[in-house]
This record gives C-alpha cells, sequence and structure tokens, in this order.
C-alpha cells in the first residue's frame, strides 16, 4: 500500500475534530468524501491547513458517518428507545442523522421501527458529482496544456466521446471518462436542465474560460441519436497573467528583456 493512501487527514466537522486514514474514505468511492479524497481529484482540494479540512455540518453526527467509513454500519440507536439516556447517540436525534447520511452520501439503510428506510442521492447531489467529474477532466487538461476539450453526451448513454485538441481520449483511464459513462442518460438530462448554470459556475471559476454547449436532435440531418456536444475552451489560462507568478518570467521583466 501506497504511503498516499497512508495519509492522514483530519476532518473538523462544525469544530468538532475527526481524524483517519484517506484509505479509508476511498474505500467507499460512491460517497462524497470518497469521491473527493480521490488521488485523480487531489489538486481540487483547497485544505484550511495542512491536510486539515473544514466542513461546516453538524459535528455530533459526523461520528456515526466516520464509524460508516470504519465498520461499514451505522452504530447509532433511536433515543426514544435507547435504555442510556447518558449516551452520546443521544445528542444526536434521527432527523439530525439523516440529514448528514444525505448530505455525505452514504448509501445506508437503517431498520426503524419495523420499517427499511433507503437512502438514495438526491438530483442535487447527482449534479454536485457531475459537475466534480467535470472539473476533473478539465484540470486534466488544464495540467496538459490543451486548449479545449469536446465532450458528447447522449441521450441514451450508448457511446461517449471526450477530446483534448481533437485528439480521442475516450479511452484513456483518467479521472471522468468511465466516471461520465456512470451517469447513463442522467448526464444527459443534467445538461438539458443545467447547461447554461453550470456554464456560469466554470467561467466564475476559471477566468478566460469559454463554454459551448449544443444540442443535436433527429431533427437535424445525420443526426440518429440525440446527444450534447459541450466545447470547453480556455487558452487564455496561459496569459502573462498566470506566467508572471513563475521565476522565469519574473527575471524576464527584472533583466527587463523583451518578450
Amino acid at each position: 500500500m501506497s504511503i498516499h493512501k497512508e495519509e492522514r487527514i483530519v476532518l473538523n466537522v462544525g469544530g468538532i475534530k475527526y481524524e483517519t486514514y484517506r484509505s479509508t474514505l476511498t474505500a467507499y468511492p460512491d460517497t462524497m468524501l470518497g469521491t473527493m479524497f480521490q488521488e485523480r481529484n487531489g489538486s481540487l482540494l483547497h485544505p484550511t491547513k495542512d491536510n486539515e479540512y473544514f466542513f461546516d455540518r453538524n459535528g455530533y453526527a459526523f461520528r456515526f458517518i466516520i464509524e460508516f467509513y470504519r465498520t461499514g454500519k451505522i452504530l447509532w440507536e433511536d433515543p426514544i428507545t435507547s435504555n442510556n439516556n447518558n449516551s452520546s447517540s443521544s445528542m444526536v436525534t434521527r432527523n439530525e442523522l439523516y440529514e448528514e447520511i444525505e448530505y455525505f452520501r452514504i448509501p445506508y439503510d437503517i431498520n426503524i421501527d419495523s420499517r427499511r428506510i433507503r437512502f438514495k442521492k438526491r438530483p442535487a447531489e447527482v449534479i454536485d458529482v457531475f459537475v466534480l467529474v467535470l472539473e476533473s477532466i478539465i484540470d486534466i487538461a488544464l495540467q496538459e496544456w490543451r486548449g479545449d476539450v469536446k465532450i458528447y453526451l447522449y441521450e441514451d448513454m450508448i457511446s461517449f466521446k471526450a477530446f483534448f485538441d481533437n485528439e480521442d481520449v475516450s479511452s484513456r483511464q483518467f479521472a471522468g471518462t468511465n466516471d461520465f459513462k456512470i451517469f447513463k442518460r442522467m448526464g444527459y438530462k443534467i445538461l438539458n436542465s443545467f447547461a447554461k448554470n453550470i456554464s456560469e459556475y466554470f467561467k466564475k471559476l476559471i477566468s478566460g474560460l469559454q463554454w459551448d454547449c449544443y444540442h443535436f436532435d433527429r431533427q437535424i440531418p445525420q443526426v440518429t441519436l440525440p446527444h450534447y456536444a459541450l466545447k470547453i475552451s480556455f487558452t487564455t489560462q496561459y496569459s502573462s497573467e498566470i506566467l508572471e507568478y513563475t521565476k522565469f518570467y519574473s527575471s524576464l521583466k527584472y533583466l527587463n528583456v523583451e518578450h
């Protein structure tokens, strides 16, 4: 096991700190923290200090969330039925626990009062994951100094295409290509409803980004399957505004070298 996977991480949840290993969280890749701490998303993380990350959530209820990562179980008892009124579980109500389970996208069933309650990703959470995957692809393209990204999402998701500067990277093993496929028809539907909103988000996130999203349906000649063609360009990211922070560029300015 790599040293990176055994990296210790501090989660500051509402002022209460929990320490764990990165590998403990990534063992559940479909959860929010499991996705967040994947190695491929390292450049997207913003610790408050060192390896500490702050979440403005219920720090008491999070105890049961972190135990899920460690044991695969939600170790909680309903305070009403618990004989120990001083137990830590009595500090957290059922509704409070539900809120944290949904927020952190914990795929867990809890049997209470003989009723089976299944927690599923709400639409808002699916959109968040979709945007995170898209953000990963953009980040990789920026690292490779690519001028643009093109993504094609089809209505039935039979096929998926991704291009960096017209190079087909659909089959490449990197964050995003396989992740997009898990959305199936949802990716198409998300763009159908929120393409403009997602565009505004990324334009604020990345200076100079250009976003074009085109819809093709069966009324257009030679189109057999409705799809969205998404083109993201950010050539201005490598302008002097960015380069002026490099030692090389600063030296040129100091020496009054024409550039």
